[in-house]
């Protein structure tokens, strides 16, 4: 990609969507202040990418690594696992230092970061790297790393990995099942016993719930997830994805199924105007029966404070229900890359530093820290139902995957990056306009049209 076009990028406005998107990435526990390293800041050489061998020379002498993030923050929810990976990393390395340099939060992060590379200065662990760094040839290619371990590789999780083509510039330091949270209690009042698990028996409690007084849902967090599921459900939904077949009758199935909503008045009046704060605040308030979200929402929203003490005993979690052939499903959210720069490949020591750094970081072990601390899994395999310790509420988020029978990950598609969540969102605002499903594939399709 042209450095113009990572400069617009770079400065474009931050919309709700975007702050959506920053929720999932950096919310999601309650976080402590601790000890991280002290924030220093380097200039690093810059450099262009070069081809570099499957494996890499030991490190012989002290080499510091640049690591710019927004993670070690103390009021973030990820600093007590930053902190337990910056110490026992120190320990079992002494030869390798990160210098941990504090970026601002979220959207601004990534601004610092790609302003940086853009400027030849990018640090050596680059934090939530997009496609079109890669593009620019900011990232080291982590696949004959991956092929020349196995035994790290066979750790991690592929349908997690940031990649393009055959090239994994990422690996997914966070990612959650984008499960159905219901609220039981509103449910009970409606005279609802049994969870939907088909399309049919969702209906029917959309009704009941609007019956008894209440809302079923709201779009402004989760709608889009709920449109991803639909597709994913039916047979060659995904694949159309993958292929940017916009006009696939899976996309036009998914709008018109959610249609219904709109036509029901099963979403609030006001949807179109709505804040995801305040569509979220609805659930809270339990004037809402059923929302989407990832595991980050039961710090932020079902233990908050505006929370009824007891929601958290009242939530129940489920994968989405079946509409076609794949029966129930559960999108797993990636939402932060964690990728090498490409120049550390120039200096054999710094490539096998960052090399030791990753494979310390996405292991077994620092994957059951990651659920431990942070509350998030991350793309390295772990049994979370073998931890000791593991909030139930959690195990009960995470489950939805092992219950689903389709648990599915979005393509790794440069639409699917950089539009995976927001995608629907002209088609959804559409329908709640009062437009057709033809109207809204004409919408989806016109935003969507740059990917051919």
């Amino acid at each position: 990609m042209e450095k113009k076009q990572l400069s617009r990028l770079i400065n474009r406005p931050l919309t709700r969507r975007d702050a959506l998107k920053i929720l999932g990435t950096g919310l999601g526990a309650a976080a402590l202040a601790g000890c991280a390293p002290k924030v220093v800041e380097t200039a690093a050489p810059a450099a262009q990418p070069t081809a570099v061998p499957p494996t890499a020379v030991p490190v012989t002498k002290p080499v510091t690594l640049r690591y710019q993030n927004h993670w070690s923050k103390e009021t973030d929810a990820h600093v007590k696992g930053m902190e337990w990976l910056y110490k026992e990393f120190h320990a079992a390395n002494p030869d390798v230092v990160i210098e941990n340099v504090l970026n601002p939060d979220g959207q601004e992060s990534y601004k610092k970061i790609t302003a940086d590379c853009t400027a030849g200065d990018c640090p050596d662990i680059i934090h939530g790297p997009g496609p079109e760094m890669w593009d620019a040839g900011y990232l080291l290619d982590l696949k004959p790393y991956l092929d020349a371990d196995p035994a790290w590789a066979g750790l991690l999780i592929p349908s997690t990995f940031f990649a393009t083509g055959d090239h994994v510039w990422g690996l997914c330091g966070e990612f959650s099942p984008m499960s159905v949270t219901w609220n039981m209690r509103l449910l009970d009042k409606a005279g609802v016993t049994t969870l939907p698990a088909t399309w049919d028996e969702l209906m029917d409690v959309c009704e009941k719930v609007k019956t008894a007084g209440k809302l079923p849902t709201s779009w402004e967090v989760g709608g889009g997830h709920a449109w991803h599921d639909i597709i994913a459900s039916q047979e060659g939904g995904l694949e159309a994805l993958a292929a940017n077949q916009w006009d696939a009758p899976q996309i036009k199935e998914a709008f018109a199924r959610l249609k219904l909503f709109v036509d029901n008045k099963w979403v609030p009046d006001n949807e179109i105007e709505l804040t995801w704060q305040q569509s979220l605040a609805l659930f809270v308030a339990e004037e809402s029966a059923f929302y989407l979200n990832g595991a980050w929402t039961l710090n932020n929203e079902i233990r908050s404070d505006g929370a009824a003490p007891d929601l958290r005993e009242n939530v129940k979690f489920t994968p989405f229900p079946a509409v076609g052939a794949n029966g129930t499903t559960v999108e797993l959210k990636k939402t932060t890359s964690i990728g090498v720069s490409a120049k550390v490949a120039d200096d054999p020591a710094k490539l096998a530093g960052a090399l030791k750094f990753m494979k310390f970081w996405f292991s077994a072990e620092g994957a059951k820290q990651w659920i431990l601390l942070t509350q998030s899994p991350m793309g390295a395999t772990v049994d979370a139902n073998s931890l000791t310790g593991v909030d139930p509420l959690l195990l009960g988020f995470l489950g939805t995957q092992d219950q689903a029978q389709t648990a599915f990950a979005l393509p790794n598609t440069q639409a699917m990056m950089e539009r995976g969540w927001d995608d629907a969102a002209s088609g959804l605002d559409t329908l709640l306009a009062g437009g057709s499903a033809d109207d809204a594939m004409a919408a989806f399709q016109t935003e969507m049209s740059k990917y051919k």
